[in-house]
């Protein structure tokens, strides 16, 4: 009988030789470098492996070792001896170092005891790794519970934005499902899986397409008097919301990671930044309101860009992927995808910082007038303010009130101090509103 180490020498396969090595072996040798690879990787385009999805084969020869009780000692003892030469290369190959490969050290057994232990360690690790892989990879499916999920998230959340009741949209951040496949994108791209990449990205699409529509069409057949100020936060996004973004997309992954961390702790912790901004690009959409609608969109672009990066760093510094893989394949992808995701989070940025200093600009002149208003001028306070642009620059339209008419001297100081604070101000134009006693 020939030993399974020869059979590859041989070239032939006797039916002896292919119950010591199981159909599974033989059918290895015939599949190219590449698909080997990416089924020892589990990167196989999403198929189970065979030892999950025994064929019809794998039944014969079970049947057939059942009645043969010899034959079957044979081939659990040929297994063995596979699967002790397989761990012994691998731990000359990948935990051995070049420097150790002595002969000193090869026939030292405290030494083998050493690297079988380091070995052991690091197919710990690898399974750790492989059980993260299939916990995103199923989230990241697009099946029939993410979509009712997805839906629900999305009712609750427009209806909490309509209402401006923040405990309603807390409710729907539980609830939403969105992070998973973000998650599992960043994931995928470290592992250089297409298929788990090819399933986030349809799942993203089809959950952010249904939100969408699902909250436009609440916000069209439903009267809406005026935007809450939870729809109008989410139209102005700032620097602040990018540093959110990335916190919570470095606590999912973190979380995914490490078992140790609470899931339900990271999903509220993580939701916060995607369905709400979502459905507030609904209700523009329904309310035909182009503002709200570019305002909430490149939040959430803001959002989904974040999360994927930070979650890519997180994955690759704790080294979530095969534990065997090219490390530098491993790093090129993770640089790609990072140098990719600061670039557009960059574009996007750029332009929020600068409306983010306009905003802050605004407020300021605002605050300084009232507090200019209430010490300069008796009964007189300030009943609306407005920056606009013209074509000779910004404008601040103030409506004063109050039971006496100021002096002109009064109303000239008050536009001389304004002004020369606040370059970007050309004018400013002042209204008054008489009060009477009644």
């Amino acid at each position: 009988m020939k030993k399974p180490g020869d059979l590859k020498s041989t070239g032939k396969w006797s039916e002896e030789e292919r119950e010591i090595t199981g159909p599974e072996e033989t059918g290895r040798e015939k599949l190219p470098l590449y698909s080997r690879l990416m089924r020892y990787f589990g990167l196989d385009d999403g198929k189970k492996h065979r030892e999950e999805t025994p064929n019809a084969d794998d039944h014969k020869n079970k049947g057939h070792h059942e009645n043969h009780p010899d034959k079957e000692d044979e081939t659990t003892l040929a297994e063995k001896i596979t699967s002790q030469t397989k761990e012994v290369r691998e731990i000359i190959d990948h935990v051995i170092n070049p420097e150790e490969r002595t002969l000193k050290n090869y026939l030292s057994v405290n030494f083998w005891k050493k690297k079988r232990e380091e070995y052991k360690k690091i197919k710990e690790k690898e399974a750790e790794d492989f059980n993260v892989h299939r916990m995103l990879s199923e989230g990241a499916t697009p099946t029939i519970e993410y979509y009712i999920l997805t839906t629900l998230s999305a009712i609750i959340a427009t209806a909490g934005l309509i209402q401006g009741s923040t405990a309603v949209i807390i409710g729907a951040m539980i609830v939403a499902p969105l992070m998973t496949p973000i998650l599992a994108f960043s994931l995928g791209v470290i592992w250089g899986d297409l298929n788990l990449i090819r399933n986030s990205t349809v799942s993203i699409l089809r959950g952010t397409v249904l939100a969408v529509l699902i909250s436009a069409g609440i916000a069209f057949f439903t009267p809406i008097s005026g935007y809450s100020a939870e729809i109008l936060a989410r139209t102005r996004p700032d620097l602040f919301d990018v540093i959110i973004a990335i916190a919570s997309g470095t606590v999912g992954a973190y979380g995914n990671a490490n078992r140790k961390v609470s899931n339900t702790l990271v999903g509220i912790a993580i939701a916060v930044a995607l369905m709400p901004p979502l459905c507030t690009i609904g209700i523009g959409v329904g309310t035909l309101n182009l503002d709200i609608t570019l305002g909430a969109m490149t939040l959430f672009l803001i959002n989904l860009i974040s999360i994927s990066l930070s979650s890519a760093v997180i994955f690759w510094i704790m080294r979530i992927h095969p534990v065997f893989a090219d490390v530098e394949m491993v790093k090129k992808r993770a640089i790609r995808q990072i140098i990719v995701s600061v670039v557009i989070l960059t574009a996007i940025t750029i332009p929020v910082s600068y409306f983010m200093w306009e905003r802050y600009s605004d407020e300021k002149i605002k605050s300084r007038t009232n507090a200019y208003v209430e010490k300069e001028l008796s009964n007189t306070t300030v009943y609306n303010m407005e920056i606009k642009k013209d074509d000779e620059g910004s404008v601040l339209y103030l409506t004063l009130k109050g039971g006496t008419l100021p002096k002109k001297y009064q109303i000239e100081d008050l536009k001389k101090t304004i002004l020369g604070k606040h370059h970007k101000l050309s004018d400013i134009k002042i209204e008054f509103i008489i009060t009477v006693n009644l």
